[in-house]
């Protein structure tokens, strides 16, 4: 009996069947495999191109108007011409701009419109909380949280001579347009809001530094 089929087969059991470039190369597929179809499983139904209409970008809170993918870069998709978005209110005033001109012009033509009770004051209040309080203070000082020496400039105090002396309608221009370092809380709060909040810090500047009529009703 030959030895030759016999030395074939220990030859054969002792080589491996892949060489060491094919190891690499199953390897590094697995490891893109393993990335690469979570990744396409998540992205692909963003990429309009697959999926058609059924995924839309649109503006949300916090974040830009739609983004959509466009070849290898994500980019801003812009409003239809014409839209408005949903609870945008447009404001009369806005060609005015955000000077201290501005805010005295806008004031001549505005009036709160919101109701001076109880139920609005304390909503004023819980939305100067949020939204006002970190820079002008508990008590519209301008000495916020987040003011001070390495942080933020601290904002004039709400109970100068000039702003005790703007109308309501001032003070929601600025509150609408910004002014100076303040930038537009526009987009956070909705015009009756903004007036609420006209309401709560004129009860502040009545309580900070009293008239006899306040004192008198």
């Amino acid at each position: 009996m030959s030895s030759q089929p016999l030395l074939e087969k220990l030859l054969n059991s002792a080589c491996p069947r892949w060489s060491p470039t094919m190891y690499k190369v199953t390897l590094g597929g697995a490891i893109v495999s393993a990335v690469a179809v979570p990744l396409a499983l998540v992205a692909v139904p963003f990429i309009e191109f697959f999926n058609g209409m059924a995924v839309q970008p649109k503006g949300k809170s916090q974040m830009t108007y739609g983004r959509t993918f466009h070849v290898d870069a994500i980019v801003e998709r812009s409003p239809a011409a014409g839209t408005l978005p949903r609870d945008h209110y447009p404001y009369a005033y806005q060609e005015l701009g955000n000077t201290v001109e501005a805010v005295q012009e806008a004031g001549r033509h505005m009036e709160n419109p919101v109701p001076i009770v109880m139920e609005n004051l304390r909503r004023g209040q819980e939305l100067y909380n949020v939204f006002c309080i970190v820079c002008h203070g508990t008590l519209g000082d301008g000495d916020g949280p987040v003011v001070g020496p390495n942080r933020f400039p601290a904002p004039p105090s709400l109970h100068t001579k000039q702003a005790r002396e703007y109308t309501d309608g001032s003070i929601y221009h600025i509150a609408t347009m910004g002014l100076g370092r303040m930038p537009s809380y526009a987009d956070k709060l909705d015009p009756q809001e903004r007036w609420m909040v006209v309401h709560y810090l004129r009860a502040m500047q009545r309580a900070m530094a009293p008239k006899p009529e306040d004192l008198n009703p």
